[in-house]
């Protein structure tokens, strides 16, 4: 009976050190599971390893001899402690609070085609490149009285920030449907990143608030005037995006496999991971999204019923209001310059004035560049625009 019970309490604590990862593969389990086993595995695990060296102890001095057929699992039971601490989500996506920035943008390890994402908050604009961020899956930082959570769920590929100056920083909580799952620290709520919408946690019901940010590339970055801050890097802070298991991760995002969505609840008008455009801004009643080649090859789309422009270039897609009042613009992509070719007016590619009739910077809009199959799961009611 004693090897029974120790085994089998060592075989649980072992399921439990990998729930982070079973949970999330299995589709119809809710992401409710999750939350509680967040909570529930190290006092779990640490639990059955206690009670299991004291009952050996207690059988030792029983018997007068150590029980040699207690080693295994109590070996078994010691592992499941560590794995609590290592296999979760948390840990092998480390979310960054507050990081350093470069004192001189010259010395950083940046190739004119790498992508940034760009952040302009309560005055303040600061650059951060996605090989970077992806690796964290979040960054936390201050932007004078704000703080922004940056969050990239690596396997749909949405970059989305949030306003977090009321709850605090953010990190990953787990992954649920192919769309990585973030909470905050001071209450573990946890929230779907796809939707801004909690899941379970204290604050429930709530939704976090994103903000609009822009993605350029660093050759565009650095023509910004005056330049933005960037977030200090080495070479080894933006080496190639990889899972635990050297090789898989490739050879993922080369097929349609999506974690924990199935081919067949999935839509498959488009393969997978077809990027998109998906328009999020408040001001848009509907709920519109474009494909993005479609947007680079025809490198502006104006859509003067929901009065919004998408800039692709770079293989950058960025989208900006057309200004109050002016009807007639028609806009234009020149020497990496917005135009408006019925005004003479004259952007950068941040959409900030240069010059022109038109006095006045692009306001930006709210987007996702993310693949086809988490914008149609997590926003279904969706109308595609072909241009």
């Amino acid at each position: 009976m004693e090897i029974f019970i120790l085994y089998t309490s060592a075989t649980a604590a072992i399921l439990m050190g990998f729930g982070a990862l079973i949970l999330p593969i299995n589709e119809i389990t809710p992401p409710t599971w999750q939350y509680y086993h967040y909570f529930l595995r190290k006092p779990f695990n640490w639990s059955v390893f206690i009670g299991s060296a004291v009952w050996t102890v207690i059988i030792y001095f029983q018997q007068n001899s150590f029980p040699d057929w207690a080693i295994t699992p109590l070996i078994l039971s010691g592992l499941a402690v560590l794995m609590v601490y290592k296999m979760h989500q948390e840990v092998m996506f480390k979310a960054v609070d507050f990081p350093d920035f470069a004192k001189d943008i010259s010395k950083l390890p940046l190739k004119d085609d790498m992508q940034l994402a760009l952040i302009s908050c309560s005055g303040v604009t600061k650059c951060y490149p996605l090989d970077y961020v992806v690796r964290h899956h979040v960054i936390n930082d201050r932007f004078n009285d704000k703080i922004v959570s940056l969050t990239y769920c690596a396997m749909c590929r949405s970059i989305i920030p949030f306003d977090v100056t009321e709850i605090g920083p953010l990190f990953v909580a787990s992954i649920k449907k192919g769309n990585m799952i973030v909470a905050d620290r001071k209450t573990k709520t946890f929230f779907q990143q796809a939707t801004f919408r909690s899941i379970i946690g204290n604050l429930h019901p709530s939704a976090l608030n994103m903000i609009t940010f822009q993605v350029l590339n660093w050759a565009d970055v650095k023509k910004i005037s005056p330049v933005p801050d960037v977030v200090s890097v080495t070479a080894r802070d933006l080496r190639k995006f990889e899972l635990p298991i050297h090789g898989i991760w490739g050879k993922i995002m080369d097929s349609e496999f999506v974690f924990g969505l199935s081919k067949k609840n999935r839509d498959n008008t488009f393969p997978a991971r077809t990027p998109v455009i998906g328009i999020f801004d408040s001001s848009i009643t509907d709920n519109l999204v474009y494909l993005k080649q479609d947007v680079l090859n025809k490198i502006v789309v104006q859509n003067n019923e929901h009065r919004f422009i998408l800039v692709g270039i770079n293989n950058a897609v960025n989208a900006y209001k057309i200004p109050e009042g002016n009807s007639n613009t028609k806009f234009a992509v020149q020497d990496n310059h917005i135009i408006d070719n019925n005004s003479g007016t004259i952007w950068d590619i941040s959409g900030k004035f240069i010059s022109g009739q038109i006095e006045e910077n692009l306001e930006t809009v709210a987007i996702s560049d993310e693949y086809w199959f988490s914008w149609k799961q997590y926003h279904p009611e969706t109308a595609l625009i072909r241009v």
